[in-house]
């Protein structure tokens, strides 16, 4: 299937995204394309609903108003049971801190989405290996979030949001909280191994050094996404 030009349709589209929080519009009429294997930056000023967009997108919140479709489905209709499938199967979320569990080691962080799935905790820890290899971080496996770096602990969070083979992942700041060398690292990881993979990515980010891993950007200014010809 195809839009009118011949171009396959994109695989994720937010249209015309209205949200506020409280008296506050966070997105003012936002949209947005992804297509398949693509990676998408999304930058803009602290403030300007970055985050809120992702969450729009992701499933996470409904917009108040606009329309959210992936993959042939309007994600803004969606019951909440058909949400929570679509997040442990299709999508893949990381934040800025990764938000791991604490009182799971990194492999069992990142075991934990397949098991969720229904695999076996011993095929799930044979598979959640094999991706903190990928990453980079196998020999840190059974360590616990706290005891890691925040490079690695990222890395084993990017491990997780990829181990279910998600067709897209939605990336809120991955290297926020990091320096310049680990946020180096992360991204040629995340970089490297979505590009294997096919997968479709999401990048939320405030640091141009980082969006240019991106193969397209946009700008968001107070809830609205810039023409490219400004945002440029």
């Amino acid at each position: 299937m195809t839009d009118n030009g011949g171009t396959p349709p994109p695989l994720l589209a937010g249209r015309d995204l209205a949200r506020a929080h409280g008296r506050t519009e966070a997105l003012r009429g936002a949209s947005v394309e992804l297509r398949a294997g693509e990676i998408l930056a999304v930058t803009g000023a602290s403030g300007s609903g970055k985050s809120t967009l992702l969450h729009c997108l992701a499933g996470i919140v409904r917009p108040d108003a606009g329309s959210v479709a992936y993959a042939g489905e309007r994600l803004d209709r969606l019951p909440e049971k058909r949400l929570s499938e679509l997040r442990r199967t299709d999508f893949g979320v990381v934040f800025q801190f990764g938000q791991l569990i604490p009182e799971l080691t990194a492999l069992d962080n990142v075991a934990l989405p397949l098991m969720l799935a229904g695999a076996t905790r011993t095929d799930a820890r044979a598979r959640a290996d094999e991706w903190l290899e990928r990453f980079g971080v196998r020999g840190q496996g059974e360590l616990r979030p706290g005891s890691m770096s925040g490079g690695q602990a990222q890395r084993a969070a990017l491990a997780r949001a990829l181990v279910t083979g998600p067709k897209v992942v939605f990336a809120d700041e991955p290297t926020g909280a990091l320096d310049s060398l680990a946020s180096e690292q992360v991204m040629t990881a995340l970089v490297h191994t979505v590009r294997e993979a096919g997968t479709a990515v999401l990048l939320i980010t405030h640091d141009a050094q980082v969006a240019a891993y991106a193969d397209r950007e946009v700008r968001l200014s107070d809830g609205v996404v810039l023409p490219a010809e400004v945002a440029a």
